[in-house]
């Protein structure tokens, strides 16, 4: 899947995790961590429109990919695992990376949808 130049924002499911604004200002006041985005609006820190979507479509090629991965070591090289062995591999693999896939949480929908595409068990994630 190839990312298109004009994102549909409304294509992002509503299942898709948003990410955790972590940090700290300090100050006595209580403080909100928020982005302008290109918009004018203010959102969380990696949840504007753009980000979500730029996110979830990595994380959409992610799946395709992830299939045909295990597929190929179904039929290959670990034709002696589980299905939920298999997918739990490459969930564990892909935390271990350390966000170069995406978050925990963009994981564990990535695997998800990885399972439910394949028809396979879910494994605990």
């Amino acid at each position: 899947m190839t990312m298109p130049k004009t994102p549909n924002f409304a294509e992002v499911p509503t299942d898709y995790p948003h990410r955790m604004a972590y940090g700290a200002v300090s100050g006595y006041q209580p403080k909100l961590l928020l982005t302008s985005s290109p918009d004018g609006k203010f959102y969380s820190p990696g949840n504007a429109p753009e980000e979500r979507c730029h996110d979830w479509q990595y994380s959409a090629t992610l799946v395709s990919a992830m299939v045909n991965k295990c597929l190929e070591s179904k039929a290959g090289k670990r034709s002696h695992l589980s299905e939920t062995e298999i997918i739990s591999q490459y969930y564990q693999r892909a935390v271990a990376a350390g966000g170069r896939y995406g978050t925990e949480e963009q994981l564990k929908w990535t695997f998800t949808k990885v399972a439910e595409a394949l028809a396979w068990p879910l494994p605990e994630l």
